[in-house]
């Protein structure tokens, strides 16, 4: 994990922006995030156990790639983008666990505040429940491989590859930095890289958004 250090007395609060009068999250435009700085996000993500910014715009953008097909997302942490895309929310909830919170709060960062209708379940747990068209997932870690220990990962993270043959559309939102080393590049995928994407990341290269079909990737 990529540290960095933030003077307080030099980076403002945003999260007036971003939380409603009762302290909760709230998806906004991507206007409402342009007069930003990274440090700002970063600090608001840290603080708030948030990693990708939900805007207005990637909800249209991912409603109009849903098109009513059957949706749902994993590594649904704080549960904005799925309510905001009426979909299932299903998450490992793996933050909640005793000994990573302590080694949080060891460095000093608050967990994930899981959303009250998460769905307590791994990836592919949700997958043979749901049985989902599309899967879509912002920056969940993907499945440590010790023949590749190179690309990182974490052993409790997603097994990708498995979720991209059971399902129609596998749709991930990250950061090309972050997320450079995930094995499913090496299978056939479609990139963006939308001015209107906004992530907590502070290393200076673009988010994006990456699309994976079965069709494509099993040569079906």
């Amino acid at each position: 994990m990529d540290a960095f250090a933030i003077d307080l007395t030099k980076v403002r609060d945003i999260s007036s922006r971003l939380v409603d009068d009762r302290g909760r999250l709230r998806i906004v435009s991507a206007r409402t995030l342009e007069g930003t700085t990274a440090q700002e996000r970063l600090l608001f993500g840290v603080r708030q156990g948030v990693y990708s910014f939900p805007t207005d715009e990637l909800c249209d953008f991912l409603r109009s790639r849903i098109e009513g097909r059957v949706a749902i997302e994993i590594g649904a942490g704080h549960v904005l983008l799925a309510k905001a895309l009426s979909i299932p929310a299903t998450d490992n909830r793996q933050q909640e666990d005793p000994e990573l919170k302590a080694y949080y709060a060891q460095i000093g960062q608050p967990t994930v505040p899981y959303g009250e209708n998460v769905e307590k379940l791994n990836a592919a747990a949700a997958v043979a429940k749901y049985r989902p068209n599309v899967v879509i997932a912002c920056w969940v870690t993907h499945r440590f491989d010790p023949d590749r220990p190179h690309a990182g990962g974490s052993v409790t993270g997603v097994d990708e590859a498995s979720i991209i043959e059971l399902c129609d559309e596998y749709i991930f939102i990250g950061n090309e930095h972050v997320h450079a080393h995930k094995p499913i590049w090496e299978m056939p995928h479609e990139k963006l890289t939308p001015r209107w994407l906004y992530s907590r990341a502070v290393n200076g290269s673009r988010e994006f958004i990456a699309t994976w079909r079965r069709s494509e990737s099993s040569g079906t």
